[in-house]
Protein backbone atom coordinates (compact mmCIF):
# COMPACT_ATOMS: atom_id res chain seq x y z
CA UNK A 1 0.00 0.00 0.00
CA UNK A 2 2.86 2.39 0.79
CA UNK A 3 5.38 2.79 -2.05
CA UNK A 4 8.78 1.49 -0.96
CA UNK A 5 11.69 1.15 -3.34
CA UNK A 6 13.96 -1.64 -2.09
CA UNK A 7 12.16 -4.87 -3.06
CA UNK A 8 14.42 -5.82 -5.97
CA UNK A 9 17.54 -5.73 -3.80
CA UNK A 10 16.29 -8.54 -1.57
CA UNK A 11 15.22 -10.64 -4.55
CA UNK A 12 18.85 -10.68 -5.72
CA UNK A 13 20.39 -11.33 -2.32
CA UNK A 14 17.96 -14.16 -1.57
CA UNK A 15 18.45 -15.80 -4.98
CA UNK A 16 22.25 -15.57 -4.71
CA UNK A 17 22.20 -17.05 -1.19
CA UNK A 18 20.09 -19.96 -2.45
CA UNK A 19 22.40 -20.59 -5.42
CA UNK A 20 25.49 -20.57 -3.18
CA UNK A 21 23.92 -22.96 -0.70
CA UNK A 22 22.09 -25.38 -3.01
CA UNK A 23 24.11 -25.07 -6.23
CA UNK A 24 20.77 -25.48 -8.00
CA UNK A 25 20.98 -23.20 -11.04
CA UNK A 26 17.96 -24.90 -12.64
CA UNK A 27 15.78 -22.62 -10.52
CA UNK A 28 16.78 -19.74 -12.80
CA UNK A 29 14.85 -21.41 -15.63
CA UNK A 30 11.65 -21.86 -13.60
CA UNK A 31 8.77 -19.97 -15.22
CA UNK A 32 6.83 -17.57 -12.98
CA UNK A 33 3.91 -15.25 -13.80
CA UNK A 34 3.91 -11.53 -13.02
CA UNK A 35 1.41 -9.80 -10.77
CA UNK A 36 0.12 -7.75 -13.71
CA UNK A 37 0.85 -10.16 -16.58
CA UNK A 38 -0.18 -13.84 -16.67
CA UNK A 39 2.46 -14.61 -19.35
CA UNK A 40 5.29 -16.25 -17.38
CA UNK A 41 9.00 -15.45 -17.53
CA UNK A 42 12.02 -17.19 -16.03
CA UNK A 43 13.25 -16.42 -12.54
CA UNK A 44 16.41 -15.15 -14.23
CA UNK A 45 14.33 -12.62 -16.18
CA UNK A 46 12.39 -11.57 -13.07
CA UNK A 47 15.58 -10.79 -11.16
CA UNK A 48 17.32 -9.05 -14.04
CA UNK A 49 14.25 -6.93 -14.81
CA UNK A 50 14.04 -5.93 -11.12
CA UNK A 51 17.58 -4.56 -11.40
CA UNK A 52 16.78 -2.77 -14.66
CA UNK A 53 13.88 -1.13 -12.85
CA UNK A 54 16.17 -0.03 -10.00
CA UNK A 55 18.73 1.32 -12.47
CA UNK A 56 16.08 3.43 -14.19
CA UNK A 57 14.30 4.81 -11.10
CA UNK A 58 16.91 7.49 -10.39
CA UNK A 59 17.09 11.29 -10.23
CA UNK A 60 19.27 13.68 -12.24
CA UNK A 61 22.29 12.72 -10.08
CA UNK A 62 21.74 9.05 -10.87
CA UNK A 63 20.72 8.22 -7.27
CA UNK A 64 17.63 6.04 -6.58
CA UNK A 65 14.34 7.58 -5.45
CA UNK A 66 13.16 6.63 -1.96
CA UNK A 67 9.46 7.54 -2.42
CA UNK A 68 7.87 6.73 0.97
CA UNK A 69 10.48 4.38 2.39
CA UNK A 70 13.22 1.87 1.69
CA UNK A 71 14.33 -0.86 4.14
CA UNK A 72 13.59 1.68 6.86
CA UNK A 73 9.79 1.71 6.76
CA UNK A 74 9.14 4.90 8.78
CA UNK A 75 11.56 7.01 6.71
CA UNK A 76 8.41 7.93 4.85
CA UNK A 77 8.72 11.67 4.19
CA UNK A 78 12.19 11.94 2.63
CA UNK A 79 10.83 11.52 -0.88
CA UNK A 80 7.05 11.68 -0.82
CA UNK A 81 7.14 14.65 -3.23
CA UNK A 82 8.94 12.47 -5.77
CA UNK A 83 12.43 13.98 -5.52
CA UNK A 84 14.13 12.55 -2.41
CA UNK A 85 16.72 9.80 -2.78
CA UNK A 86 18.12 7.00 -0.63
CA UNK A 87 21.89 6.78 -0.20
CA UNK A 88 21.49 3.38 1.39
CA UNK A 89 19.50 2.12 -1.60
CA UNK A 90 22.23 3.35 -3.96
CA UNK A 91 24.73 1.23 -2.01
CA UNK A 92 22.40 -1.77 -1.77
CA UNK A 93 21.57 -1.58 -5.48
CA UNK A 94 25.26 -1.47 -6.36
CA UNK A 95 25.92 -4.50 -4.16
CA UNK A 96 22.97 -6.41 -5.66
CA UNK A 97 24.09 -5.58 -9.19
CA UNK A 98 27.59 -6.86 -8.46
CA UNK A 99 26.18 -10.11 -7.06
CA UNK A 100 23.90 -10.67 -10.05
CA UNK A 101 26.70 -9.78 -12.45
CA UNK A 102 28.63 -12.75 -11.03
CA UNK A 103 25.62 -15.03 -11.56
CA UNK A 104 25.10 -13.82 -15.15
CA UNK A 105 28.79 -14.25 -15.98
CA UNK A 106 28.74 -17.82 -14.63
CA UNK A 107 25.68 -18.47 -16.80
CA UNK A 108 27.49 -17.17 -19.90
CA UNK A 109 25.43 -13.99 -20.23
CA UNK A 110 28.38 -11.61 -20.63
CA UNK A 111 26.27 -8.73 -21.97
CA UNK A 112 24.05 -8.54 -18.88
CA UNK A 113 27.00 -9.20 -16.58
CA UNK A 114 28.95 -6.32 -18.15
CA UNK A 115 25.99 -3.94 -17.98
CA UNK A 116 25.41 -4.76 -14.31
CA UNK A 117 29.08 -4.28 -13.43
CA UNK A 118 29.11 -0.89 -15.18
CA UNK A 119 25.94 0.19 -13.35
CA UNK A 120 27.34 -0.96 -9.99
CA UNK A 121 30.58 0.98 -10.56
CA UNK A 122 28.68 4.09 -11.67
CA UNK A 123 26.60 4.02 -8.48
CA UNK A 124 29.78 3.81 -6.38
CA UNK A 125 31.12 6.92 -8.10
CA UNK A 126 27.87 8.82 -7.48
CA UNK A 127 27.72 7.69 -3.84
CA UNK A 128 31.21 8.99 -3.19
CA UNK A 129 30.55 12.24 -5.05
CA UNK A 130 27.22 13.14 -3.45
CA UNK A 131 27.07 11.38 -0.08
CA UNK A 132 30.57 11.16 1.45
CA UNK A 133 30.66 13.63 4.36
CA UNK A 134 34.35 13.46 5.27
CA UNK A 135 34.19 10.76 7.96
CA UNK A 136 31.05 8.81 7.04
CA UNK A 137 28.31 8.56 4.42
CA UNK A 138 25.04 10.48 4.46
CA UNK A 139 21.81 8.48 4.57
CA UNK A 140 20.01 10.27 1.74
CA UNK A 141 18.85 13.54 0.21
CA UNK A 142 15.41 14.99 0.95
CA UNK A 143 12.81 16.28 -1.50
CA UNK A 144 14.17 19.78 -0.85
CA UNK A 145 17.77 18.80 -1.58
CA UNK A 146 19.12 18.50 1.98
CA UNK A 147 21.65 15.73 2.59
CA UNK A 148 20.88 14.14 5.97
CA UNK A 149 22.71 11.80 8.27
CA UNK A 150 25.77 14.08 8.15
CA UNK A 151 28.00 15.90 10.63
CA UNK A 152 26.01 19.16 10.50
CA UNK A 153 22.87 17.42 11.81
CA UNK A 154 22.31 17.79 15.55
CA UNK A 155 20.15 14.66 15.64
CA UNK A 156 20.41 11.71 13.28
CA UNK A 157 24.01 12.63 12.43
CA UNK A 158 25.15 9.13 11.47
CA UNK A 159 23.13 6.14 10.22
CA UNK A 160 24.63 2.67 10.51
CA UNK A 161 23.14 1.21 7.30
CA UNK A 162 24.76 3.89 5.14
CA UNK A 163 28.18 2.78 6.43
CA UNK A 164 27.58 -0.99 6.36
CA UNK A 165 26.42 -1.09 2.77
CA UNK A 166 29.19 1.26 1.64
CA UNK A 167 31.55 -1.51 2.76
CA UNK A 168 29.45 -4.22 1.09
CA UNK A 169 29.29 -2.43 -2.26
CA UNK A 170 32.96 -1.41 -2.24
CA UNK A 171 32.38 2.36 -2.15
CA UNK A 172 34.63 2.82 0.87
CA UNK A 173 38.36 2.61 0.17
CA UNK A 174 40.84 1.91 2.98
CA UNK A 175 41.00 5.52 4.16
CA UNK A 176 37.21 5.91 4.19
CA UNK A 177 36.84 2.56 5.94
CA UNK A 178 39.20 3.64 8.72
CA UNK A 179 37.33 6.92 9.22
CA UNK A 180 33.93 5.21 9.19
CA UNK A 181 34.89 2.54 11.73
CA UNK A 182 36.24 5.22 14.06
CA UNK A 183 33.02 7.22 13.75
CA UNK A 184 30.89 4.13 14.38
CA UNK A 185 32.94 3.18 17.45
CA UNK A 186 32.66 6.68 18.86
CA UNK A 187 29.01 7.41 18.10
CA UNK A 188 27.09 4.14 17.67
CA UNK A 189 28.75 1.32 19.62
CA UNK A 190 27.25 0.68 23.07
CA UNK A 191 27.58 -2.09 25.69
CA UNK A 192 24.37 -3.58 24.25
CA UNK A 193 25.31 -3.49 20.57
CA UNK A 194 25.48 -1.01 17.71
CA UNK A 195 22.78 1.65 17.39
CA UNK A 196 20.99 2.12 14.07
CA UNK A 197 21.56 5.89 14.18
CA UNK A 198 22.57 8.61 16.61
CA UNK A 199 21.81 10.90 18.26
CA UNK A 200 18.19 9.81 18.51
CA UNK A 201 15.60 12.32 17.35
CA UNK A 202 13.80 14.11 20.19
CA UNK A 203 11.40 16.04 17.96
CA UNK A 204 9.58 15.55 14.66
CA UNK A 205 11.61 16.24 11.54
CA UNK A 206 9.08 16.53 8.76
CA UNK A 207 11.49 15.98 5.87
CA UNK A 208 12.49 12.56 7.27
CA UNK A 209 9.21 11.24 8.65
CA UNK A 210 7.61 8.95 11.16
CA UNK A 211 10.82 7.47 12.55
CA UNK A 212 11.55 10.84 14.18
CA UNK A 213 8.26 10.61 16.11
CA UNK A 214 9.25 7.40 17.86
CA UNK A 215 10.53 7.61 21.41
CA UNK A 216 14.32 8.25 21.50
CA UNK A 217 16.18 4.95 21.52
CA UNK A 218 13.15 2.92 20.37
CA UNK A 219 13.03 0.94 17.11
CA UNK A 220 14.38 2.87 14.11
CA UNK A 221 14.95 6.01 16.20
CA UNK A 222 18.34 5.05 17.58
CA UNK A 223 17.74 1.57 19.01
CA UNK A 224 20.25 -1.23 18.87
CA UNK A 225 18.19 -2.52 15.96
CA UNK A 226 19.58 -6.01 15.52
CA UNK A 227 18.62 -6.43 11.87
CA UNK A 228 20.73 -3.38 10.99
CA UNK A 229 23.48 -4.61 13.30
CA UNK A 230 23.48 -7.91 11.39
CA UNK A 231 24.04 -5.99 8.14
CA UNK A 232 26.97 -4.28 9.85
CA UNK A 233 28.40 -7.65 10.91
CA UNK A 234 28.03 -8.87 7.31
CA UNK A 235 29.90 -5.83 6.03
CA UNK A 236 32.70 -6.31 8.56
CA UNK A 237 33.19 -9.95 7.57
CA UNK A 238 33.04 -8.85 3.92
CA UNK A 239 36.11 -6.63 4.41
CA UNK A 240 37.98 -9.09 6.66
CA UNK A 241 37.21 -7.42 10.00
CA UNK A 242 36.40 -10.73 11.69
CA UNK A 243 36.97 -9.66 15.30
CA UNK A 244 34.69 -6.66 14.93
CA UNK A 245 32.10 -8.78 13.16
CA UNK A 246 32.07 -11.34 15.96
CA UNK A 247 31.75 -8.62 18.61
CA UNK A 248 28.67 -7.25 16.83
CA UNK A 249 27.05 -10.70 16.71
CA UNK A 250 27.95 -11.50 20.32
CA UNK A 251 26.39 -8.28 21.60
CA UNK A 252 23.02 -9.43 20.27
CA UNK A 253 22.87 -12.19 22.88
CA UNK A 254 22.35 -11.51 26.57
CA UNK A 255 25.26 -12.60 28.74
CA UNK A 256 24.28 -15.56 30.95
CA UNK A 257 24.70 -13.59 34.16
CA UNK A 258 22.26 -11.93 36.55
CA UNK A 259 23.44 -8.37 35.92
CA UNK A 260 23.08 -8.36 32.13
CA UNK A 261 19.79 -10.27 32.21
CA UNK A 262 18.40 -7.70 34.64
CA UNK A 263 19.64 -4.75 32.56
CA UNK A 264 18.19 -6.10 29.33
CA UNK A 265 15.10 -7.82 30.70
CA UNK A 266 15.89 -10.58 28.25
CA UNK A 267 16.93 -14.21 28.73
CA UNK A 268 19.58 -15.46 26.29
CA UNK A 269 17.05 -17.59 24.41
CA UNK A 270 16.53 -15.60 21.22
CA UNK A 271 17.62 -12.40 19.48
CA UNK A 272 14.99 -9.66 19.89
CA UNK A 273 14.05 -7.06 17.30
CA UNK A 274 15.95 -4.40 19.24
CA UNK A 275 17.43 -3.28 22.51
CA UNK A 276 16.81 0.29 23.66
CA UNK A 277 19.39 2.73 22.33
CA UNK A 278 20.06 6.45 22.85
CA UNK A 279 22.80 5.22 25.19
CA UNK A 280 24.60 8.57 25.28
CA UNK A 281 21.35 10.53 25.74
CA UNK A 282 19.28 8.34 28.07
CA UNK A 283 21.63 5.75 29.62
CA UNK A 284 19.14 4.70 32.33
CA UNK A 285 16.85 2.90 29.88
CA UNK A 286 19.50 1.85 27.32
CA UNK A 287 19.83 -1.87 26.75
CA UNK A 288 16.25 -2.85 27.59
CA UNK A 289 14.94 -5.54 25.26
CA UNK A 290 11.93 -5.01 23.04
CA UNK A 291 11.12 -8.69 23.75
CA UNK A 292 9.88 -8.84 20.14
CA UNK A 293 10.93 -11.86 18.11
CA UNK A 294 9.53 -10.59 14.78
CA UNK A 295 12.80 -9.69 13.06
CA UNK A 296 14.79 -10.46 9.94
CA UNK A 297 17.95 -10.58 12.06
CA UNK A 298 18.28 -14.30 12.57
CA UNK A 299 18.70 -15.38 8.94
CA UNK A 300 21.61 -12.95 8.58
CA UNK A 301 23.18 -14.06 11.88
CA UNK A 302 22.87 -17.71 10.82
CA UNK A 303 24.64 -16.98 7.54
CA UNK A 304 27.38 -14.96 9.25
CA UNK A 305 28.10 -17.75 11.74
CA UNK A 306 28.04 -20.55 9.16
CA UNK A 307 29.53 -18.85 6.09
CA UNK A 308 31.92 -16.30 7.64
CA UNK A 309 32.89 -17.21 11.20
CA UNK A 310 32.96 -20.95 10.41
CA UNK A 311 33.73 -19.92 6.86
CA UNK A 312 32.39 -22.78 4.72
CA UNK A 313 30.14 -21.62 1.89
CA UNK A 314 29.16 -22.68 -1.60
CA UNK A 315 30.81 -21.01 -4.56
CA UNK A 316 29.80 -21.90 -8.11
CA UNK A 317 30.11 -25.68 -8.40
CA UNK A 318 32.48 -25.84 -5.45
CA UNK A 319 33.09 -24.28 -2.06
CA UNK A 320 35.25 -21.77 -0.24
CA UNK A 321 36.75 -22.58 3.15
CA UNK A 322 37.84 -19.30 4.77
CA UNK A 323 36.99 -19.08 8.49
CA UNK A 324 37.24 -15.70 10.19
CA UNK A 325 37.72 -16.97 13.72
CA UNK A 326 37.94 -14.53 16.65
CA UNK A 327 41.60 -13.90 17.47
CA UNK A 328 41.11 -15.03 21.09
CA UNK A 329 40.02 -18.53 19.98
CA UNK A 330 42.97 -20.93 19.79
CA UNK A 331 41.08 -24.05 18.62
CA UNK A 332 37.69 -24.60 17.07
CA UNK A 333 35.96 -27.52 15.33
CA UNK A 334 32.63 -28.10 13.64
CA UNK A 335 30.81 -30.18 11.05
CA UNK A 336 29.08 -28.53 8.11
CA UNK A 337 26.88 -30.32 5.57
CA UNK A 338 26.74 -28.70 2.17
CA UNK A 339 25.18 -30.02 -1.06
CA UNK A 340 25.15 -33.61 0.17
CA UNK A 341 28.77 -33.57 1.35
CA UNK A 342 30.12 -33.42 4.90
CA UNK A 343 32.94 -31.08 5.93
CA UNK A 344 34.65 -31.95 9.22
CA UNK A 345 36.66 -28.83 10.02
CA UNK A 346 39.34 -28.42 12.71
CA UNK A 347 40.83 -24.96 13.28
CA UNK A 348 43.95 -24.19 15.30
CA UNK A 349 46.43 -21.38 15.80
CA UNK A 350 50.00 -22.49 15.20
CA UNK A 351 53.49 -21.06 15.53
CA UNK A 352 55.74 -20.44 12.56
CA UNK A 353 53.15 -19.52 9.90
CA UNK A 354 52.47 -16.08 8.46
CA UNK A 355 49.02 -16.59 6.96
CA UNK A 356 46.01 -18.85 7.23
CA UNK A 357 46.44 -22.23 5.53
CA UNK A 358 43.65 -24.61 4.46
CA UNK A 359 44.25 -28.33 3.89
CA UNK A 360 41.54 -30.63 2.53
CA UNK A 361 42.21 -34.35 2.88
CA UNK A 362 45.84 -33.57 3.60
CA UNK A 363 46.38 -31.37 0.52
CA UNK A 364 46.91 -27.62 0.76
CA UNK A 365 44.17 -25.76 -1.10
CA UNK A 366 45.08 -22.32 -2.43
CA UNK A 367 42.68 -19.68 -1.18
CA UNK A 368 40.61 -22.44 0.45
CA UNK A 369 38.83 -22.99 -2.87
CA UNK A 370 37.44 -26.41 -3.67
CA UNK A 371 36.55 -26.60 -7.38
CA UNK A 372 33.76 -29.18 -7.14
CA UNK A 373 31.76 -30.57 -4.21
CA UNK A 374 31.17 -34.33 -4.48
CA UNK A 375 27.84 -35.32 -2.92
CA UNK A 376 28.20 -38.12 -0.37
CA UNK A 377 31.87 -37.43 0.26
CA UNK A 378 33.34 -36.65 3.70
CA UNK A 379 36.01 -33.95 3.58
CA UNK A 380 38.64 -33.73 6.32
CA UNK A 381 39.55 -30.06 6.61
CA UNK A 382 42.38 -28.55 8.63
CA UNK A 383 42.69 -24.79 8.98
CA UNK A 384 45.87 -23.38 10.53
CA UNK A 385 46.15 -19.70 11.40
CA UNK A 386 49.00 -17.64 12.88
CA UNK A 387 49.00 -17.68 16.69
Amino acid sequence: QVPHTDHGVWLVITAKAYLDEAGDHSILDEMVAWTDDPAPASVREHVTRALRFLAAAVDERGLPYIEQGDWCDPMNMVGYKGKGVSGWLAEASSHAMSLWSEVCAAEGDEDTAGWLKAEADALVERINRHLWDGDWYGRGITDDGAVFGVSTDKEGRIFLNAQSWALLCGAADEDRKTRMLKAIDEQLVTPYGVEIQAPSFTAMREDIGRLTQKWPGVAENGAVYNHAAAFYAASLYHVGEGDRGFNVLRAMMTNPDREDIAARGQLPLYIPNYYRGAYRQFPRTAGRSSNLFNTGTVAWVYRMVIEQLCGVRGNGKGAVVAPQVPSSWQTFSFTRRLRGATFNVAFSRDDGIAEQVVEIDGQRVEGGRLAVIEAGRIYDVRVKAPR
